[in-house]
């Protein structure tokens, strides 16, 4: 697992320590009135880490899931573990591309599911879909959302094959081409994959990169950019596209 440790000093974790919880924990709100800047900025620091995002119009971080199990390891000693596993949400704009080129039919696979930004979207009945997220907390919200979800490392199963899988893998360290090559061992006879990636792999010059974009034209890899700013919303200044395959 790739993480990283932030590590927070005393005043952070008292202010943090004083919020009041609402929605079941998605929601943050700080009670210690007006901060000082600097003061303000590593308190944001340690909510967006934990998933937070601040929503002016209410007055409060909002959270995809309850952070508070994270919270409670941070007021222990200061130091927050963070897994870096890359997932950063689909924006909608994004979704609707991906659907534009490749349709949701038959049997779909979205592998790295996240929190269902893309599911959300694609229309089909959960009975054709599954969902396989690796982060355990992520696949109780899709469940809760009526998602046939397995909870693994998608590099590690053999799902079966699918008509269209749809994906937003994680990026650190190339782990997209590893996910879009075993989403390509997953796809039926006819059937089409779209994904996001980021660009990284189509300039690079290591050879997991030039191996991938070998690989890529022998399966007539098709390739569009996104724009440039497109995954500003979801909290990341990658560069990133679109790629689809059929098989």
């Amino acid at each position: 697992m790739l993480t990283k440790t932030l590590k927070f000093d005393a005043d952070v974790m008292a202010i943090i320590r004083t919020m009041e919880w609402r929605d079941d924990g998605r929601q943050g709100v700080l009670t210690c009135g007006p901060l000082e800047r600097k003061l303000y900025e590593s308190v944001n620091k340690a909510l967006v880490a934990m998933g937070g995002k601040w929503r002016r119009g209410i007055g409060a971080h909002i959270f995809p899931m309850d952070p508070r199990p994270t919270v409670d390891g941070l007021l222990q000693d200061g130091n927050l573990i963070v897994e870096r596993d890359g997932f950063f949400e689909t924006p909608m704009e994004i979704v609707s591309r991906m659907i534009e080129l490749v349709a949701p039919i038959g049997r779909v696979l979205e592998p790295s599911a996240g929190l269902g930004a893309i599911a959300d979207k694609l229309l089909v009945t959960k009975d054709q879909l599954l969902c396989i997220e690796k982060n355990s907390r992520r696949c109780e919200v899709l469940e809760a959302k009526g998602y046939t979800v397995r909870c693994g490392d998608f590099l590690t199963m053999d799902p079966g094959t699918f008509d269209a899988i749809f994906m937003n893998p994680p990026f650190e360290e190339g782990q997209e081409i590893d996910h879009v090559k075993h989403a390509y061992r997953c796809l039926a006879s006819g059937g089409a994959m779209v994904s996001v990636m980021s660009r990284g792999p189509f300039f690079r010059g290591d050879r997991k990169a030039t191996d991938f974009r070998e690989w890529f034209e022998h399966v007539n890899g098709m390739k569009t950019d996104n724009d440039d700013n497109s995954f500003k919303i979801s909290g990341t200044g990658v560069f990133t596209c679109l790629v689809v395959i059929r098989c």
